[in-house]
């Protein structure tokens, strides 16, 4: 008897590789994933390990449908940045005269709203897990209007969805500069900026723990919001761990300031915009939304990344 077909989109990413590593031993499901281009280097390894990879456009409905045939489970999810960053976009943007920030979040709204649209025609599927965020726009009563790359993915949808907190991995890579403290001979030298760097927000690998919160949210009854979440922690705290695992000392100052948008007016407005919204409704909104659970309220085993074992296991030397 054939085996249920997962298919997982955003395989050759952070979110969607967690997925697919998670599920890759289990004999339970046959896996498929989704990819612009089947013969990038990523998807090649992919399909290397025995993996079924098929070519699909969010932009293209069609493409979906076939993409998703006879699939019982699927897994979605989309990428703001990769679009916010691209000079396609950008020059219709400034077509249309409408700002980047609200083009672009269209843009990615529209290819969640093909993807559901898709799913909903899929008669064999049991479960559609939908990666989300809140809609920072609604819940802060249009406070916040500008946290672009949230409200791009609040489009109703998913018989589960799954709401990823912040990504530790923010710690590494091109994000580094905004998210680390400096390193000044035996001291980090970080900011004390209140409340900022003192509210405490739902961190979590998202390289490690997404396949975990979504197999959990698959042994779970549909309709759960379930936040992706290890530990709620403020930047202080992980700070202050970070020193502990160095075993250097820290030091919190006023006087550090960091580009937010790393010289994009748009994604500095997002980002400061989002942390507004963070600190007055807290990152999942919940003040104002109490249907999100976290995965000690599914009552089932997730095992999951703590902070410090992260911290722990990552490289530092170039700090």
């Amino acid at each position: 008897m054939p085996k249920p077909v997962f298919v997982i989109l955003g395989a050759t990413g952070n979110q969607g590789g967690s997925v697919v590593f998670h599920f890759l031993s289990e004999s339970a499901y046959s896996l498929r994933v989704v990819t612009r281009d089947p013969f990038s280097p990523k998807a090649l390894a992919l399909a290397a390990q025995g993996i079924e990879v098929v070519s699909g456009n969010f932009d293209d409905p069609s493409s979906l449908d076939a993409a998703f045939k006879n699939a019982s489970l699927i897994f979605s999810m989309t990428d703001f940045w990769s679009l916010m960053t691209s000079d396609t976009l950008r020059k219709k943007a400034d077509a249309s005269g409408i700002s980047p920030g609200f083009y672009i979040r269209d843009c990615e709204a529209q290819q969640n709203r093909n993807i559901i649209d898709a799913a909903a025609r899929v008669e064999t599927l049991e479960r559609f897990i939908f990666s989300s965020l809140p809609n920072v726009t609604e819940l802060s009563g249009g406070k916040y209007r500008h946290v672009y790359h949230f409200d791009s993915k609040s489009t109703a949808g998913g018989t589960s969805v799954l709401y990823a907190g912040l990504y530790l991995e923010n710690f590494l890579g091109e994000s580094k500069a905004l998210f680390c403290p400096k390193l000044k001979g035996n001291t980090l030298v970080a900011a004390s900026s209140q409340p900022l760097t003192m509210a405490k927000i739902p961190w979590f690998s998202v390289v490690n723990d997404t396949g975990s919160l979504v197999a959990a949210l698959i042994s779970s009854a549909p309709g759960k919001n379930l936040i992706g979440v290890s530990e709620w922690l403020s930047l202080q705290d992980i700070w202050t761990i970070l020193a502990q695992t160095l075993k250097k000392d820290i030091e919190f100052v006023d006087d550090i300031s960091s580009d937010f948008g790393q010289g994009d007016p748009e994604i500095k407005r997002d980002r400061e915009e989002m942390m507004g919204f963070l600190i007055e409704f807290g990152f999942d909104g919940g003040r104002n939304d109490q249907t999100f659970m976290r995965p000690e309220d599914l009552n089932i085993s997730v095992k999951l990344q703590s902070v410090r074992d992260w911290i722990e296991k990552q490289d530092w030397s170039d700090l």
